[in-house]
């Protein structure tokens, strides 16, 4: 049937129900916005602008290698976030924060914001050391293994959500962990799993994360991690965190 013959009220009537069942028109891939919204009574709230009590300096390798750095350096500003600090009484030093506590199977929250005049380099770690990359990329067309909302030299985001400095972004994001053996190795079937919203926008659907290739590929899968910050030369700031915990499937697997 060729729509432009038919009348017009018979027109409009086609394409809506065409755009009722046509996925290239309707689809659940962007959700209505979810900045500012505000932790369910059952979450464990990693930051809501009064302190950062629920976070540490991370060690690993390179990043704080003698777990010596026992003062947080982020400053909270604004009333609301903290803010990347590269300096501690006048010296400069590199510091990654992680949350005190480790979780399993969760579901997490966190707005943030780049900072102008720079590349707004950061991420965010979930599970043994997947980076979701933090990055002003949000004039690409097509976003890369490195850009904003990639996990890091894993996998591309779908779509570019991202925004540009300025502007307060959402990610939501849903980790599986992986499901470890008795032998106290991850079972053959037993990957890491990972759902992000990047804006409200579906970029990474139930991604199995079998692929360890990103610099940080070393740190062991364990049935529970912190969620680590990064810093990386960038000012770049969170607020709203906080975490939902979801039964676990990772610990005592076959």
């Amino acid at each position: 049937m060729i729509l432009r013959s038919l009348p017009p009220r018979l027109l409009l009537l086609c394409m809506f129900v065409s755009a009722s069942v046509n996925p290239a028109f309707a689809s659940d891939d962007t959700v209505a916005s979810t900045l500012g919204q505000q932790p369910p009574e059952d979450a464990a709230v990693l930051f809501d602008g009064s302190g950062l009590d629920a976070w540490k300096p991370f060690s690993w390798q390179w990043i704080n290698p003698n777990d010596d750095q026992q003062e947080v350096q982020w400053k909270i500003v604004d009333g609301e976030a903290m803010e990347i600090a590269f300096e501690i009484e006048g010296k400069r030093r590199k510091q990654f924060l992680c949350t005190k506590q480790t979780f399993g199977d969760y579901q997490l929250h966190l707005e943030f914001q780049l900072p102008d005049g720079d590349s707004g380099n950061s991420g965010i770690f979930f599970g043994p050391m997947y980076e979701l990359q933090i990055l002003n990329t949000a004039d690409k067309d097509r976003p890369g293994l490195g850009d904003c909302g990639a996990i890091y030299q894993i996998r591309s985001p779908d779509v570019n959500a991202a925004l540009g400095p300025g502007q307060w972004q959402t990610v939501d994001l849903e980790y599986q962990a992986a499901q470890i053996g008795k032998n106290g190795f991850m079972t053959e079937n037993g990957a890491a799993r990972v759902t992000v919203r990047l804006n409200g926008t579906l970029i990474h659907d139930d991604f199995k994360l079998s692929l360890r290739r990103n610099k940080y590929a070393a740190f062991p899968e364990e049935p529970t991690s912190p969620i680590v910050l990064q810093e990386h030369g960038s000012k770049v700031k969170f607020r709203n965190i906080w975490v939902v915990e979801q039964p676990s499937q990772s610990t005592n697997a076959k």
